[in-house]
């Protein structure tokens, strides 16, 4: 009795000394130094406990890694853009999911800053170990005023090149520690991304479709004068539709967001025109461009090839959702090709793997209406 008494007390020994021994290696690492997304090098002394985002898609990169229980404070659009919802209406729309992710907290997250103003003071009350932002700027008055180090992330979530978001995503895993969560992260996006190119880059370049992609949408008719945008603003490159094997018309006009004369789409005469729509129940947009006597010659018009598709914004551009219109532009490009993909299924992996939470992207389909109703069409 009493050997096997000595050998539980050995054991149990032998677990705290490797639980020192973990601990004082994870303390070697520290202070340690990496490179941000803007080539700067930052410093941390310690591990991040507590992490305040500038921005809602470096708030999705922080919880996609497994680090929303760090998060402290964030965007007051983060409310609004991690779950689908009603724009500043948290009322309205996937209400499951905000009420569930980052452990039930989203509801009464502090908002430290808006589009236009950042609240230093509130920032420095809650005193951060590190702030994730997505540009120079912003990165530099964070440095000045709070004085905690500050990374950049930055990187488009419709960019999947380097220096895009799976830039951000690396650099985010080096911050927190957390480079294998990262790359599987970055994995499942390259598989989605490689699953739709494996059939899109087999067809020939000149049988691909014609594509004119509204990314602002057209809820305001052809030209919002007040925002600047509308129909007529388009995206010279945008990936997703360029991985689901579409013809981006505007691909050859220098520069990103840019407005174009109602002429010159015309003149593009896609095959195919997709308008982003974030407007729950509404087609009005949609109906506009269909029945507009001024497009009515040119090919998509005529032959019905006229799609709402996911808004590509959010205070930002969100992997997820700009995923998830690769996805749905893949298959209503190349329906027979794709016919057996379970856009509903695939649209739920894509949310859960940066919110954590299921069933997001089948809410979200109900939600906005327009997307229940192309699923319920393949049935």
């Amino acid at each position: 009795m009493r050997i096997i008494n000595l050998s539980n007390r050995a054991l149990l020994l032998l677990l705290l000394c490797s639980i020192f021994f973990l601990s004082l290696s994870a303390m070697a690492s520290y202070p340690k130094t990496f490179t941000d997304t803007q080539g700067r090098e930052i410093t941390l002394d310690e591990p991040v406990e507590r992490i305040i985002t500038r921005a809602p898609d470096e708030a999705r990169v922080i919880i996609a890694l497994g680090y929303g229980d760090k998060l402290i404070a964030g965007e007051q659009a983060t409310k609004s853009c991690l779950c689908p919802m009603t724009f500043d209406n948290t009322t309205e729309g996937c209400s499951d999911c905000f009420n569930t992710i980052i452990g039930g907290r989203m509801p009464d997250l502090p908002e430290i800053s808006t589009r236009y103003d950042i609240y230093f003071e509130q920032i420095a009350a809650l005193k951060p170990d590190i702030i994730f932002c997505g540009n120079l700027k912003d990165a530099e008055a964070f440095e000045e005023k709070i004085g905690c180090p500050v990374v950049v992330l930055g990187g488009s979530g419709w960019d999947f090149d380097d220096g895009g978001c799976i830039t951000s995503i690396k650099v985010a895993g080096e911050a927190l520690d957390c480079e294998d969560r990262a790359d599987d992260l970055i994995d499942f996006i390259n598989g989605k991304i490689d699953m739709v190119k494996s059939v899109s880059e087999n067809v020939p370049e000149d049988e691909k479709p014609t594509v004119y992609f509204a990314s602002r949408g057209a809820t305001n008719a052809f030209y919002d004068p007040k925002e600047g945008r509308d129909f007529t603003r388009t995206e010279p490159s945008y990936d997703p539709l360029l991985a689901a094997g579409g013809h981006n018309v505007a691909s050859e006009i220098n520069g990103s967001t840019v407005n174009v004369a109602l002429e010159q789409i015309i003149a593009w005469d896609p095959d195919y025109i997709f308008i982003s729509n974030s407007q729950a129940g509404n087609n009005t947009g949609l109906d506009f461009i269909k029945n507009s006597p001024e497009l009515q010659s040119i090919n998509a018009i005529k032959n019905g090839n006229v799609y709402n598709c996911f808004y590509p914004h959010c205070r930002g551009q969100p992997p997820d959702r700009n995923l998830l219109n690769m996805l749905y532009m893949a298959k209503i490009l190349y329906p027979e090709e794709f016919e057996d993909m379970d856009l509903e299924e695939e649209g739920n992996e894509v949310f859960k793997a940066f919110l954590g939470v299921d069933g997001v992207f089948s809410d979200y389909a109900d939600y906005l209406v327009w997307p229940r109703e192309y699923l319920d069409s393949l049935k």
